[in-house]
């Protein structure tokens, strides 16, 4: 990337985590606006800002990553197949901070399309407490919004398959090894 799109990347991922007004107009330049081919370099700045993120995660980086990995969500829902390293990075962002009421989120991502399917790895659905991602998705499977309802029961069928092949069997050394292949750089806790 030339000294201009570096300068760009690092100021749209600044006024992101300032908030206000500066994020505004930062979200307004990233976000998915609907088209299927994101005119103008969207996808691409998007992207950079993702890798961005993740190799200076912080703590208070959570709402960046989880909106970013929305917008890459719905981008690829869009595109209707592939899997961007800009998504699979964001999945491994927002699961870094081990929240189980991300496990639909990452849940999302994985279902955008045929080929996240086979990317997006349960063990990251499992980096928060495996009991209370568990129970979690349960409380979410009794909703009375049928949509969110089916998709927890299959993201909860999805969690639970990887426990019975033994996916979640090596946590700790799949979590090192994904931090590295992402590029995820933790300063301060998450």
């Amino acid at each position: 990337m030339d000294d201009v799109g570096a300068t760009t990347v690092g100021a749209l991922l600044g006024a992101l985590r300032r908030g206000g007004a500066a994020a505004a107009t930062a979200r307004k330049r990233l976000a998915f606006a609907g088209d299927a081919l994101e005119g103008g370099g969207r996808a691409q700045l998007r992207a950079a800002v993702a890798g961005e993120l993740a190799a200076s995660l912080g703590p208070a980086d959570e709402g960046v990553a989880r909106w970013l990995l929305r917008q890459e969500i719905a981008a690829q829902q869009a595109r209707g197949s592939g899997a961007s390293e800009a998504l699979l990075t964001l999945v491994a962002a927002v699961a870094r901070y081990g929240r189980p009421d991300d496990a639909l989120l990452i849940w999302r991502a994985r279902e955008a399309t045929p080929e996240t399917r086979a990317a997006v790895d349960v063990e990251q659905m499992a980096r928060a407490d495996l009991t209370s991602t568990r129970a979690t998705l349960a409380r979410l499977a009794a909703s009375a919004d049928a949509q969110e309802a089916e998709a927890a029961r299959r993201a909860l069928d999805w969690l639970e398959e990887g426990a019975a092949v033994g996916a979640l069997g090596d946590l700790p050394g799949y979590f090192l090894w994904a931090d590295e292949r992402f590029g995820l750089a933790v300063s301060g806790p998450t």
